[in-house]
């Protein structure tokens, strides 16, 4: 059927109305589920998205391991005590460390350092680490060394903490 004039059908007409009606409503109520903010705008309800990005890690600075039985380790006490080398080496040959030499440093120290000569930093964090100690905090070697290291590439002043 055709209108006379030769417009739309008026059934065509009523299914434009009714689907411009339906979208104005489902805008309506997104807007009203949302929400607006004080300033007028839109507020935003659910999560910010995370996006995933890709890093690379900074290469670590972990030596490979040589047995505990090779390192040669300098303690001295460092507490102005008594006997403390002697227990720190008792601790390390428990955990399979050898070649322990031990003395009284020259001074006392307020905590304990463990320094090691040059290419035994490796050596010096598992020393460091069978003791209890954090291994990044292993120092290199001052020149002059705090007390006399002899053949040991690694030095332990044992402080009190170690007492």
């Amino acid at each position: 059927m055709t209108n006379p004039a030769g417009g739309p059908q008026p059934r065509r007409d009523t299914a434009v109305g009714v689907v411009l009606v339906g979208a104005a409503l489902l805008v309506g109520m997104i807007l009203l589920v949302k929400g607006y903010s004080a300033d007028g705008g839109l507020v935003a309800t659910s999560k910010p998205t995370v996006s995933s990005s890709t890093t690379t890690q900074a290469p670590t600075t972990t030596l490979p391991a040589r047995p505990a039985a090779d390192i040669s380790v300098a303690v001295y006490n460092a507490t102005g005590g008594g006997m403390v080398a002697s227990k720190n080496r008792s601790v390390l040959e428990s955990k399979g460390f050898q070649q322990i030499t031990i003395g009284d440093a020259p001074s006392v120290v307020p905590e304990t350092q463990i320094f090691y000569t040059s290419g035994a930093k490796a050596d010096a964090q598992q020393v460091a680490a069978a003791l209890g100690k954090d291994p990044q905090l292993v120092q290199a070697l001052p020149s002059p060394p705090p007390a006399p290291i002899g053949t040991a590439t690694v030095l332990v002043l044992a402080g009190p903490d170690l007492a």
